[in-house]
Order: structure tokens, then C-alpha cells, then sequence
């Protein structure tokens, strides 16, 4: 297990609800001293997303009946087109936690099963603790928050990254997760998501690693998780939820 703060559940940036990450892993994007702050921000966030479809369908390029219009992108586009914007704004920024978001118009259990989605949140961050989070969708900058003074999860070395969200995916499926099932009210998530920060886990709080995480549902039908060493490809943690009604929700291994 993971060793967790500042963790909200209510949309994919908090699906990891039970899963527990030390300070330099966090599912929102935002650092833990910034949890406050990012409240701020999730309140602004599903008006600003339900703008950017009202203004694709009034431009006609996507509408309520097919996806073929929308743009999917790969985590590296994703950060590519974040850092552009970011650079904008301070110096010296290093990207710091990106992940997917699971907000398509229409939901599909294929959906990242290549590695690529639609939305994504990139944020970067420098020494000097400025901080900014960008919202990526369908290949352009929809949204920027932008702070002078933020704590952040640790500065990733893209250099140091050898393993893809597409090669993770593949691992993960290897391992039995499936797509997430959007007509499945149980499985509440549609096709794979992806995460990437630092982190520690419960058994060695000191020792930090880049996690890359694939989130979809278990060779069981639950909702899961598998983390992976995003520098060697090991597999760190697989976990899937497990749901005890009145008693609550436990994280368990598998296989």
C-alpha cells in the first residue's frame, strides 16, 4: 500500500479512494501543502471543462452521438504541450506529476488501452517552488492555475523516464486489468487512466521512486490499480478494491 494525504473522491482525480501515498504521490495534482488551494481549483474545474465541450459542439467538431472527432494524446504530448504553456510563466520549471482525466464525452472501455487520452492535467514546478498546473484537452491548453509559492511532489528528470503509459498499459493488461466498463455503474470509470509523480511506499517511506501508475479494473471485476517503477519497469504495487458494504473498503493485493 501507498501511504496517502490530501485525497478526494468524486471524479477520476480522486479514484484511488483507500489507496494511501507519502507526500511525494498525490492523485489531484497539487501538492499536499496546497491542499486549500486546491479546492479552489476543483471547484472551478467542471465549469471550466462542461465551457471547452460546449465550444467544441457549437464549432461542430464532436456532438453527443461520436467520438471521431475528439483528439487523444500520449502522456509525453501531453507534458510536451503543458511545458510549452508553463514556460510562459517562471523559469527553470520541471515537471512534477501529470495525469490522466477521465472526462470524454462519450465513455469508451477502449479508451487509453494505447496509452493516449483525451484530457490531461500536467504540472510543473522549479526549486524556487513556483508552481503551475495545466489542463490539456483535445491537443490545446484549456485551463492554467499558476502560483508563486507552492510545495510540489519532486522535480522529475524526463531523462531518467524509460517507461511509457502505452508500455505500462500493456504490462497492466498483461496482468489482467481490463478497461474500465462506462455501462458498468460498478466499475464508474471508463477505459485505463494513468498517473505518474513520485512516491514512496508504507514498508520504505524513505526511498522515493518515479510511480507510474495504470488504473482500470481487476482480473476480479474491482476497481484497481498497478504501479510501476516509471525508471526499470518493475512492478511496484497491484491492488484492487475490495467493497465490505456497511464495514467500508479495503486494498488488497493481486496476483
Amino acid at each position: 500500500m501507498i501511504n496517502k494525504d490530501c485525497l478526494e473522491k468524486g471524479n477520476l482525480l480522486s479514484i484511488l479512494r483507500g489507496v494511501q501515498v507519502m507526500a511525494g504521490f498525490i492523485l489531484l495534482a497539487i501538492t499536499l501543502t496546497a491542499c486549500a488551494r486546491e479546492s479552489s481549483v476543483e471547484e472551478n474545474k467542471e465549469e471550466i471543462i462542461s465551457e471547452h465541450i460546449e465550444s467544441v459542439k457549437e464549432d461542430g467538431t464532436e456532438n453527443a452521438e461520436s467520438n471521431e472527432n475528439k483528439i487523444e494524446m500520449s502522456m509525453e504530448e501531453a507534458v510536451s504541450i503543458g511545458m510549452e504553456e508553463a514556460a510562459k510563466y517562471y523559469d527553470n520549471l520541471q515537471l512534477t506529476e501529470v495525469h490522466s482525466y477521465d472526462n470524454d464525452q462519450n465513455p469508451d472501455i477502449n479508451a487509453g488501452e494505447d496509452g493516449r487520452r483525451e484530457w490531461w492535467y500536467v504540472n510543473f514546478a522549479n526549486e524556487a517552488e513556483n508552481y503551475v498546473s495545466i489542463l490539456v484537452a483535445d491537443g490545446e491548453v484549456i485551463n492554467v492555475e499558476h502560483f508563486d509559492s507552492n510545495g510540489n511532489t519532486g522535480l522529475l528528470d524526463l531523462n531518467e523516464i524509460q517507461l511509457t503509459a502505452r508500455e505500462a498499459v500493456k504490462k497492466a493488461q498483461e496482468m489482467g486489468l481490463k478497461g474500465g466498463d462506462p455501462n458498468n455503474e460498478v466499475d464508474w470509470v471508463s477505459g485505463y487512466n494513468f498517473k505518474m509523480s513520485y512516491a514512496s511506499l508504507v514498508d520504505k517511506p524513505d526511498e522515493s521512486k518515479i510511480f507510474l501508475e495504470v488504473i482500470g479494473i481487476s482480473p476480479n471485476g474491482n476497481f484497481a490499480h498497478i504501479d510501476f517503477d516509471a525508471v526499470t519497469g518493475e512492478v511496484l504495487l497491484a491492488e484492487e478494491e475490495i467493497d465490505h458494504g456497511d464495514e467500508g473498503f479495503e486494498w488488497k493485493a493481486f496476483e
